[in-house]
């Protein structure tokens, strides 16, 4: 009597299994593309809604340096440059300058903020950020 139930029961098995696989499969690929490592509720939102090409950049900047948890240093760095080029016009004007191979640029501030010990999240923000794109 219990094998006849057993059988009975095995298609029904079958079909919960295939479904529920399938579906397992199908919710597993989908979030392939958006899975990310960390939990939700710990998603960093920007304190202030900025816009345009600067607002952007400044709030990728604030992302990143939040993810890192190294904000007060990422803000001390910035202050830095900022305060080098109010004191040097000529380092302002390299700054600025469209003209400056982006080869030389981009050797010049590596170099530069290296020595300076500067995080890799402000000498990138500063190599990929451009004060004329705006």
């Amino acid at each position: 009597m219990a094998a006849r139930h057993l059988r009975s029961g095995v298609p029904l098995l079958q079909a919960r299994l295939a479904a529920t696989e399938s579906a397992a499969v199908a919710q597993a690929s989908r979030g392939l593309a958006t899975q990310t490592d960390k939990p939700k509720e710990n998603k960093i939102k920007v304190p202030k809604a900025l816009y345009g090409g600067t607002g952007n950049y400044a709030s990728a900047l604030f992302l990143a340096a939040a993810n890192a948890n190294s904000l007060e240093k990422v803000e001390s760095e910035i202050l830095d440059v900022v305060g080098a080029s109010k004191k040097s016009p000529m380092f302002s004007q390299f700054m600025k300058d469209t003209s400056v191979p982006k080869e030389t640029r981009v050797k010049a501030i590596t170099e530069i903020f290296s020595e300076a010990g500067f995080t890799d999240i402000t000498k990138k923000f500063l190599l990929h950020w451009h004060p004329m794109e705006d």
